[in-house]
């Protein structure tokens, strides 16, 4: 499972960031790498930039979903392993059985697929309301990835903006030499700090949000195609393994030979584990 491996691929990232340290150290000496006036160029393009093009509401959504990203792993199995057991229910009892497991749940968008259910909606209605709330919420996934891209984008610019005013400083007075180094070693560092924020930073942030929205939008699918499922009151088997061929084929489940509520107690022993 993702959540072994969290351990091994933290140790690696930290070893990384080790190596790249280790190298700019010997490179570099820590009075030249470390410059005050170049990291207040970057800083404050970067965050005029971000200002400027987004709202802070945004950047606190931005916030909260990388954090989410590091934190949530998204898995599949919990969704994939409720509407098979609902499909048995509503087998038995008819559309109304959904009723108490809409109200349990604590997903809005599961809740709110599992209305239109209950509300006994047509299947071309569950599938338009499902797909401009999936499309919705793909909008707004996809706020921190911009966020993100643009610091990609003008971390460079302003580090290039920062070597710039550099060179014009030690063109300004070619006369006194502390003022010379003063000026070159702000106009360079400007340069590898903008090319490292965008770089080591923001680009690898832009992917591991992709890759979250790629998740997501997986489970809504998966999602969406077991409610679609139910509402034509399809048999339990094809129910899951419909939702089942949507994973990758490693990751895929095998169909649950055992009583549902046996099922349901070995979901709950996973995610406690996971967490």
């Amino acid at each position: 499972m993702e959540f072994e491996k969290k351990p091994f691929k933290f140790f690696i990232v930290i070893l990384t960031l080790g190596l790249i340290v280790h190298a700019l150290v010997d490179s570099i000496s820590l009075r030249s790498l470390f410059n005050l006036k170049a990291f207040e160029i970057i800083v404050a393009g970067i965050i005029i930039s971000i200002i400027i093009s987004f709202s802070f509401e945004n950047l606190i959504y931005t916030i909260k979903t990388i954090k989410k990203s590091f934190k949530y792993e998204i898995d599949y199995y919990k969704d994939i392993y409720k509407i098979y057991n609902l499909s048995i229910k509503i087998k038995k009892s008819g559309n109304l059985s959904v009723q108490n497991e809409m109200e349990e749940e604590s997903d809005i968008f599961m809740k709110n697929a599992l209305s239109m259910i209950a509300d006994s909606k047509t299947e071309e209605d569950i599938i338009s309301i499902i797909d401009s709330d999936i499309e919705s919420r793909k909008i707004n996934l996809y706020i921190p990835y911009n966020v993100m891209k643009l610091i990609a984008h003008v971390s460079p610019a302003f580090g290039l903006i920062g070597t710039l005013i550099g060179l014009i400083s030690l063109l300004s007075d070619l006369t006194n030499p502390a003022l010379i180094m003063d000026s070159m070693a702000a106009a360079l560092v400007s340069t590898l700090y903008g090319s490292m924020i965008a770089n080591f930073l923001a680009v690898p942030l832009m992917n591991r949000i992709k890759n979250y929205i790629d998740k997501n939008m997986l489970r809504y699918r998966i999602i969406k195609e077991g409610i679609i499922l139910l509402s034509k009151n399809d048999s339990p088997r094809n129910v899951f393994d419909k939702m089942n061929v949507m994973l990758e084929e490693s990751n895929r489940l095998e169909y649950p030979n055992e009583p549902i509520f046996r099922i349901e107690e070995r979901v709950e022993n996973y995610y406690e584990e996971v967490q």
